[in-house]
């Protein structure tokens, strides 16, 4: 195990040298320079799979925290890329192959590499780079899979977003805020569309909604041990918000049944 404190950037430059078949990055916040120096280093190396776990809260895209244009650009330049996006990710660790693992405080922006005061560790020691690997594969689970047509659209929602607080000190300044809380409440939407999607699991149950709820009780179990249900219900909500509703009581025949419904019949 190896200290590593800031800057990183040269550290970083050597994970990603040091790739040959796989690599699992998470980080919440995702700029396009830091992916440009993996991409450099991965050019020769275009059969690669990279799996890049970050969280696209509209926040981070409204404020250019994470850059969907970047990670587009990342995935026609590495086409053995795939995207998923986690609520709540705060996780940042960079896996190489088996081999390697950096967890560290840094996310993949500039500042990160090389700006702010960070702190990590490079473990090389098999046994552990393979558990950090398959935590932050459980962690994906936990979230979905994000298309390029995905991305593509919640980059031109960013965009207009810095457009509109670019505009700011125009004579409407408060039309602005408002039309930005706009942008982001739609930025909201598709996050909450894109992880309630079900199209593309056609063919795969565990990608449907029942087995997104499953695979979230699976966690918590696995995380947590045996517990009553009444406990198991908050945990699984954290994780997957869109998929619990707390005013629905039952579905009979597709027709939800809400607690305020049945209580002005009772």
């Amino acid at each position: 195990m190896q200290s590593i404190k800031s800057p990183w950037a040269e550290t970083f430059d050597e994970f990603a040298g040091s790739v040959r078949e796989t690599a699992i990055i998470a980080a919440p916040f995702i700029r396009r320079r830091p992916l440009e120096r993996l991409v450099r280093k991965l050019r020769s190396r275009q059969s690669v799979k990279i799996d890049l776990l970050t969280s696209l809260a509209s926040h981070s895209l409204g404020e250019g925290l994470v850059d969907c244009g970047a990670l587009l650009w990342f995935c026609q330049q590495v086409p053995g890329t795939s995207i998923r996006h986690l609520l709540h990710l705060h996780a940042k660790a960079y896996v190489a192959d088996g081999h390697t693992a950096i967890v560290t405080s840094a996310n993949l922006t500039n500042a990160g590499l090389s700006g702010n005061f960070e702190l990590g560790v490079k473990i090389t020691d098999v046994a552990t780079v393979n558990e950090i690997a398959d935590d932050l594969t459980d962690y994906g689970a936990m979230g979905v899979a994000v298309s390029r047509d995905q991305l593509a659209e919640l980059d031109a929602l960013a965009q207009t977003a810095h457009g509109i607080m670019a505009s700011t000190n125009l004579p409407d300044p408060s039309g602005a805020v408002a039309r930005y809380d706009a942008t982001l409440n739609e930025i909201n939407e598709r996050l909450i569309s894109l992880r309630v999607q079900t199209p593309e699991f056609e063919s795969d149950p565990k990608g449907s909604l029942t087995g997104q709820f499953g695979d979230a009780v699976r966690y918590v179990l696995q995380t947590y041990g045996p517990l009553p249900t009444g406990e198991i219900n908050p945990l699984v909500r954290s994780l997957k918000p869109e998929l619990c509703d707390d005013q629905a009581d039952r579905v009979i025949n597709g027709t939800i049944l809400r607690q305020e419904m049945e209580a002005r019949h009772t």
